[in-house]
């Protein structure tokens, strides 16, 4: 019988995360992991320095702190959400996630790696990304004629769209390293590797998730924006403050559309081969014998000649 299943869907994905994050499972996915995160997310807002203002050793040094911890904090819940995602991924809506503690213990163990891979992989990324700059740099040095100017600066940005092409594509092949190593890979390397075949051919859906990524991020920063307009007290660090615990409660349901998205495609990597028609068909002809049915086999001595055997 052929395999149905649908396929890769952006729109899927974020349904799922709206509906296990909201709908099912409120409290542990969104209102536990802000109350973790918020006292550094507030401690790093509250001190960040005004634009132009003097910055201290001490305020330095609490911000540093903060923007540690948040970051540590991430990368446990991030891991909590993918193994709770896991556990309901393709299983009936009546079934409960695992439990929180189970998810949280099972992620605490894999955040070393997580933050192994996280540093290479944005390491890779901007190293890739570096080369940009080159081209930009020339940029800046001027000809003697304004023809020579606008040649060599169309030149430039050519050279500058190619140079951005390595940092596009890891960006794009390693967009589910962090989910792979968390869930299935136990190293940098299996992850990587995964990655990398599980993203082939979906360079479309990516951009879709990135997309729609940044616009529930963009639009909840803008929305806070607004209202600081409006409510005075909004506006400085307490703005901040606030427009970042709203990114930090939207976060995990982009986590969970990611990892529902890894685990779609995932699913379709471990998909058996299908058959053809014709060969389907003549397997379901097979009848298989019962048992009881079968004929009873009979031991033929050594010495017996084979013409004695009977029919």
């Amino acid at each position: 019988m052929a395999h149905t299943s649908p396929p890769v869907s952006t729109r899927h994905a974020f349904a799922l995360a709206f509906d296990l994050g909201v709908r099912r499972d409120l409290l542990h996915s969104v209102v536990v992991p802000l109350l973790l995160r918020s006292p550094w997310a507030l401690a790093m807002a509250l001190v960040s320095p005004l634009p132009g203002s003097q910055v201290d050793a001490a305020t330095l040094a609490v911000a540093s702190v903060a923007l540690l911890g948040d970051f540590l904090m991430m990368l446990i819940v991030g891991s909590m959400l993918r193994f709770r995602a896991w556990s309901t991924f393709l299983k009936p809506v009546v079934l409960r996630p695992a439990p929180v503690g189970d998810c949280y213990a099972r992620g605490i163990r894999r955040v070393p790696w997580l933050v192994v891979t996280e540093i290479v992989r944005n390491f890779s990324l901007g190293l890739a990304a570096s080369f940009v700059v080159i081209p930009t740099q020339l940029m800046r040095l001027r000809p003697e004629s304004m023809a020579q100017d606008l040649l060599r600066d169309v030149v430039l940005l050519l050279i500058a769209g190619f140079l951005a092409l390595p940092a596009l594509f890891l960006g794009f092949r390693l967009a589910v390293a962090t989910e792979a190593v968390v869930l299935h890979e136990g190293d940098l390397a299996g992850a990587f590797q995964r990655s990398f075949r599980l993203m082939r051919g979906h360079f479309e859906r990516w951009l879709e998730l990135i997309a729609l990524s940044a616009t529930l991020v963009l639009g909840a920063v803008l929305v806070c924006s607004v209202a600081s307009l409006a409510i005075p007290w909004l506006a400085g660090p307490s703005g901040l403050a606030t427009s970042w615990l709203v990114v930090i409660g939207i976060t995990p349901l982009i986590q969970y559309a990611w990892t529902f998205f890894y685990l779609r495609l995932d699913e379709m990597d471990t998909v058996p081969i299908e058959v053809g028609p014709t060969y389907a068909a003549a397997a379901e002809t097979l009848a298989v014998v019962p048992e009881e049915a079968a004929p009873p086999l009979e031991l033929v001595p050594p010495d017996r000649a084979p013409e004695d055997h009977p029919a």
